[in-house]
């Protein structure tokens, strides 16, 4: 009687590209040790598919990677019965990214083996112990990030200039900032412009009559970016920026610099007394609070119909609303449309959507921004420069309201151009909308008025999903999964309040989890 063939798939992946180019490098060994291994199991029916799955140069962080995507694909289709792999970290060093991919596994009878570590994903004790072991690979990855972050944080406190975006006025040589003399001009103009004129718009329509525009660079891969006219984010990021007065800034610190300064301090302090000032100003001045309605003319139900700002005053206090423009035609609340929004609720969840994809790294790395954890580790440092909501203004094309989600409609061209000119990385501009889909969970609350109130939050995380875990595991899965969310970006105070919880429960499940 003949056995039956299992087709074996090997995976292989290394995180830099660095020594990729050689005759026989990392990745062959690994295919090489993975089809030896599959040979001495040709007696129990295990055959080499001919496909290659090779990921060099991507991370196991997470799982935007090519050929892993392709040998899913393939799972999907019944073209792999086992999947082979060096060592467990070579498939992911996320643990949350594991369940997932066990959960696929699992769906379509697929096996998992690991050359040089002997597991049975079928027991239950075989499932804990390759959680046990990727949790310390997970680990070993935010440790090598921690010391990357402490790293430039230690030459920040130095007053060294760590990479990224090049700040106008400025030229990088040897890794350090020189004052160019045309920037230099340029930068002198704004500052002294703004005090003249005392409007960041006034100031941008004064320089586009000259024809300032940002000066044209080019990237390590020898792409032009740049040359476009000042927009006013980047006026107002210039205008606080205290890299013009000899200023290197970290988080909420600023050290003394090792670079030269452009702007006097006594212009500096004018500047931003004045942007303080007219802050104020406008507030006092606004009849609506001063607070401006960041997805007016862009939100919109499922059959087109938009959504109107609109607000109330109770007790003092001013609450703003999205309300549905066929409710207030109609007079009456269509099937299935949500009636009113929380503008506040809905506009921090979006942005708080934003904010974790970038710092994530999933939205960079899609668009071809980052290709190594040392320049998704720059970018993190200077992610306080980055102003979320003109970012969101600027590429935000469509919001669609569903019954429990959100469709966002990103312009990529737009999306890619302003991460590209505030990073200073490579990306190839695509002609067409990213859609992402946000969930929520909604509660009907009294209101008088029309129709009632939906609060809005990120939901919670399942328990359902890890049913196959004892509760004991479940617990620790949870404390894994904050802790990676956590090392990810993401404020102890930012989950406790997405999640419905205390930051003392999150940090004790945190605490937890480096224990199984």
């Amino acid at each position: 009687m003949s056995l039956p063939v299992l087709k074996c798939a090997i995976y292989t992946r290394k995180s830099t590209e660095e020594g990729l180019d050689q005759e026989f490098n990392s990745l062959d060994a690994q295919t090489e040790s993975c089809a030896s291994y599959i040979l001495s199991q040709k007696g129990s029916g295990w055959v080499k598919v001919v496909k290659e799955y090779s990921d060099g140069g991507y991370s196991g962080g997470n799982l935007e990677r090519p050929a892993l995507k392709r040998l899913m694909a393939d799972i999907a289709t019944g073209e792999v019965n086992i999947v082979v792999v060096y060592k467990i970290d070579r498939l992911t060093r996320s643990l949350m990214d594991f369940s997932k991919l066990v959960e696929v596994f699992d769906q379509h009878g697929v096996t998992f083996v690991s050359v040089t570590q002997a597991f049975n994903t079928t027991t239950s004790m075989g499932r804990l112990t390759l959680n046990v072991l990727l949790s310390f690979a997970q680990f070993e990855r935010e440790v090598i990030s921690e010391r990357v972050r402490d790293k430039i944080a230690a030459s920040k406190q130095k007053g060294m200039w760590m990479g990224g975006t090049v700040p106008v006025g400025y030229k990088c040589e040897d890794r350090k900032l020189i004052p160019d003399l045309g920037g230099k001009e340029t930068v002198e103009r704004i500052f002294n412009r703004y005090l003249e004129l005392g409007s960041v718009s006034m100031l941008k329509v004064d320089l586009d009559r000259w024809g300032y525009k940002s000066p044209v660079r080019n990237s390590k891969k020898g792409i032009g970016y740049g040359g476009y006219p000042f927009s006013r984010g980047l006026l107002y990021k210039i205008l606080k920026n205290p890299i013009y007065i000899g200023k290197v800034v970290h988080k909420d610190k600023i050290y003394d610099g090792q670079h030269e300064a452009i702007i006097p301090i006594e212009i500096w302090e004018r500047v931003q007394k004045h942007l303080k000032d007219r802050a104020v100003y406008i507030e006092s001045v606004n009849p609506r609070g001063g607070e401006s309605s960041l997805l007016k003319g862009k939100i919109f139900d499922q059959e087109g119909n938009p959504y109107s700002p609109s607000f109330t005053v109770k007790d003092g206090k001013r609450y703003r609303y999205y309300v549905s423009q066929a409710v207030l035609q109609n007079q009456s609340k269509p099937h299935g449309v949500i009636t009113r929004l929380p503008a506040k609720e809905l506009e921090e969840l979006i942005l708080s959507t934003l904010e974790e994809k970038l710092k994530s790294g999933e939205l960079l790395k899609a668009l071809g921004l980052v290709e190594t954890d040392w320049e998704f580790q720059q970018i993190l440092s200077s992610f306080s420069n980055l102003d979320l909501e003109s970012l969101l203004e600027t590429v935000l094309r469509r919001v669609t309201i569903q019954q429990k989600s959100l469709i966002l409609e990103i312009s990529l061209p737009h999306f890619s151009k302003q991460l590209a000119n505030a990073f200073a990385f490579d990306v190839q501009v695509r002609d067409e909308l990213m859609r992402l889909q946000v969930m929520f969970t909604q509660g009907r609350v009294k209101s008088r008025g029309l129709g009632g109130r939906t609060s809005m939050r990120a939901p919670t995380y399942s328990k359902g999903c890890f049913d196959i875990y004892e509760e004991s595991l479940q617990k620790w899965l949870q404390g894994v999964i904050w802790r990676d969310e956590h090392f990810s970006g993401s404020s102890i105070e930012r989950l406790a309040r997405r999640d419905s919880v205390s930051s003392t429960h999150i940090n004790k499940y945190i605490n937890r989890s480096f224990v199984v």
